[in-house]
């Protein structure tokens, strides 16, 4: 068995906006977006009989150029930004895994391809990374596990902007520790891309994407499927198989009033999860349904601009302690040949049988209105968001008066549910003073189940040159518990209706360099956490609880930078980052599920160079060390051994690739040297995989 191992001129006018206005992160920078509740119809009319013929078309997704926007050069915070072309040479088939080449990011992945990720950011944990795409949150009210099933392939991202530290001021509740936004796009440069890849563990991935329209109309559609066996082919269980499908659409309407956007997607997702939630019972396995849309109505002037939208997202989850296609349901019972399906074994009481499956349908609908607006004074911006959450289900939640029918699920009965409402005012300001730029903001958060929460924060840049910047931030946070913190009463998973939401103060510093084609930057932070959400356990038990930590500190700090060769140079790009973060609990005696578990080290060295005149070869060299221990499982006794510390690692992975103009012929090497790991204790991670495929690209 393989051993676990965004410059405010002095005017205060707006630079040049488009109308691709999904970037989020120009609010931490030139553009503070505010959400409001919905009261658009009205003021838009307002807004189109003061609207300018001369007005200023704004972009807040790029600001100064196409590839660094102004909010990574200006702003007081970190922010990593991914572009297409960077994306492109990625030797990556899913969205997910592009992130893993960012310094402070821990992408801790069970299975493979995008099967299911845990996104944790400066020693964080995955419930308090907040995803969104497109600008629109994505996290998932049940679990975070789910927080990454978007709708979307690799292929359809065309950035990715990652900040680094506190949100809530301007994201609301949950960017307790950072945010990642994913950005797609309406049209493309080719009318209609399509590809394929292959192989190994019969892995296989098809694609296709059409765009049409032009200034007025334009939009998209996407469709991706990929599947394999699974990676554990040579071990006694292999249970890794998985198949994914995705749909997207998106659409963009330009007219006198107002522009108008509209996006809609569907994820199916069925994978084998062996020992993904727990070692005990291998033949895990899980599939989840993903549907989401949204609509943005959006109108500008010189000094103005506001925008509202829309949006509803729909999960749907089944889990299966015994996988079904192995026992089979027979009656009560779940039986593989001549064994029955139970909790532990030898004890043939009726308690200790599997019962089925559990069954989870989460509801998230919401409605922004952004407002932010120029002036002699600086900028300014305030408003409202509302939000509403739902979860039917036959484990979390209170129980229901009358069981419903799971849809699609004949056999399946929701018996609980439980649900939410949040509301989240928050204002900010922003001015700059030659040199200096200084920000403020204050966030007032409302939720049915929890009390009220407030927070607060500043911001301050000062350009020692324009090579040179220094800044220093101070900014609250806080994270709401999700319902499987709450409900959840498993086998060895015990949930806390008790739960508080999670708070914590961040403090950060660094200094930014940007000239030519170099880009790099030095930070530190301290970030200091009360009653921090974490799944525990006593050193004498093996059932874990979710409880409220009392203090969790986390230190760290990051170097990094990247350039860009002329072209003549046999090098492409080269780049180095380096992460150290340092967690520290007050906790007592319990050992720890996920808050320990951090990247202390890790090193990212990236290199693309010229193979010959057209081929390129692009290398992406990992070291991660990660904190904390796991508890050994033994399958034989069926019982916990000890604990043991995660082994550093260093994967490498290559992408070798051939461009022209209507193809691309792609040959992919992951863990090129088969490195042995684990990102989690007793889940065996992929071995070397290699896969090819092709790129077509054509106009109609």
């Amino acid at each position: 068995m393989r051993k676990p191992f965004f410059n405010l001129k002095k005017t205060f006018v707006f630079k040049q906006w488009k109308n691709t206005g999904w970037s989020i992160f120009a609010a931490v920078g030139k553009h503070i977006v505010i959400s409001v509740l919905p009261l658009s119809y009205f003021l838009l009319s307002v807004f189109n009989s003061e609207a300018q013929t001369d007005t200023v078309r704004m972009d807040e997704v790029e600001i100064v150029s196409s590839r660094v926007p102004s909010v990574y050069s200006e702003s007081a915070r970190i922010i990593y930004v991914m572009d297409k072309a960077e994306i492109e040479t990625l030797p990556v088939h899913d969205f997910i895994d592009l992130i893993e080449y960012a310094a402070n990011i821990d992408v801790r992945k069970r299975g493979d391809d995008g099967v299911q990720s845990d996104i944790n950011i400066r020693g964080g944990n995955f419930n308090q990374t907040l995803i969104l795409l497109n600008g629109f949150k994505m996290n998932d009210v049940q679990t975070g596990h789910h927080n990454t099933d978007l709708p979307v392939s690799a292929e359809d991202i065309v950035k990715i902007e990652i900040l680094e530290g506190p949100g809530n001021r301007v994201f609301g509740i949950n960017a307790y520790s950072g945010a990642i936004n994913f950005i797609t796009d309406d049209k493309t440069s080719e009318r209609l891309r399509a590809g394929g890849f292959y192989g190994s563990n019969n892995y296989f991935k098809v694609f296709s994407n059409a765009s049409y329209g032009k200034d007025k109309l334009s939009g998209k559609i996407s469709v991706s499927y990929k599947q394999s066996d699974g990676y554990l082919e040579n071990e006694d269980i292999n249970n890794t198989d998985f198949n994914i499908f995705n749909i997207f659409w998106q659409n963009k309407i330009k007219t006198r009033f107002a522009d108008f956007s509209f996006q809609a997607g569907y994820k199916n997702k069925a994978f084998g999860a062996n020992s993904f939630y727990t070692p005990r019972f291998p033949w895990q396995y899980e599939r989840t349904k993903t549907s989401f849309a949204a609509f943005k109505i959006e109108k500008r002037n010189k000094n103005r601009k506001l925008t509202n939208s829309f949006f509803y997202r729909r999960h749907q989850d089944r889990f299966e302690l015994f996988r079904e296609d192995r026992y089979k349901h027979t009656g009560e019972f779940y039986i593989c040949g001549t064994d029955t399906a139970k909790y532990v074994e030898g004890i043939y009481e009726d308690w200790n049988y599997y019962q089925g499956h559990n069954y989870h349908l989460t509801e998230v609908a919401g409605s922004e209105l952004k407002f932010n607006i120029n002036s002699g004074a600086g900028s300014s911006a305030a408003g409202i968001e509302y939000t509403f959450s739902r979860i039917k289900s036959n484990v979390l939640g209170e129980p229901l008066d009358v069981p419903e029918t799971v849809p699609g699920e004949p056999d399946g009965l929701f018996t609980k549910s439980a649900s939410q409402h949040n509301v989240n005012l928050y204002a900010e300001h922003l001015i700059k003073i030659q040199k200096t730029i200084f920000s403020a903001g204050a966030s007032l958060n409302i939720d049915s189940r929890f009390k009220t929460h407030f927070s607060g924060g500043a911001d301050l840049s000062y350009s020692l040159s324009k090579k040179i910047k220094l800044f220093l931030s101070l900014n609250q946070s806080a994270r709401l518990p999700t319902f499987t913190d709450l409900y959840y009463d498993g086998p060895i998973n015990k949930g806390n209706p008790e739960l508080m939401p999670e708070t914590a103060l961040t403090f950060e510093t660094g200094t930014k360099f940007f000239y030519g084609s170099w880009r790099a930057n030095i930070s530190a932070f301290y970030r200091k956490g009360k009653d921090v959400i974490d799944w525990v356990r006593l050193s004498d038990t093996t059932d874990w609880q979710a409880d409220n930590i009392t203090e969790l500190d986390a230190l760290g700090a990051e170097i990094s930078f990247k350039y860009n060769f002329p072209k003549s140079f046999y090098f492409k790009n080269a780049g180095f980052s380096y992460s150290y973060n340092n967690v520290t609990k007050k906790s007592g005696d319990y050992i720890s599920k996920y808050a320990l578990d951090y990247l202390k080290h890790k090193f990212v060295f990236s290199f693309t160079h010229k193979v010959n005149k057209e081929i390129y070869a692009a290398w992406k060299i990992r070291y991660e060390d990660r904190a904390g221990t796991y508890s050994v499982y033994d399958s034989e006794t069926e019982a916990y051994t000890g604990e043991e510390r995660y082994d550093p690692y260093c994967l490498t992975d290559l992408r070798l690739f051939w461009k022209k103009k209507r193809f691309e012929i792609y040959l992919d090497a992951f863990n090129l040297f088969n490195v042995e790991y684990a990102e989690f204790g007793n889940v065996l991670s992929p071995g070397r995989r290699i896969q090819g495929g092709i790129k077509l690209k054509f106009n109609y």
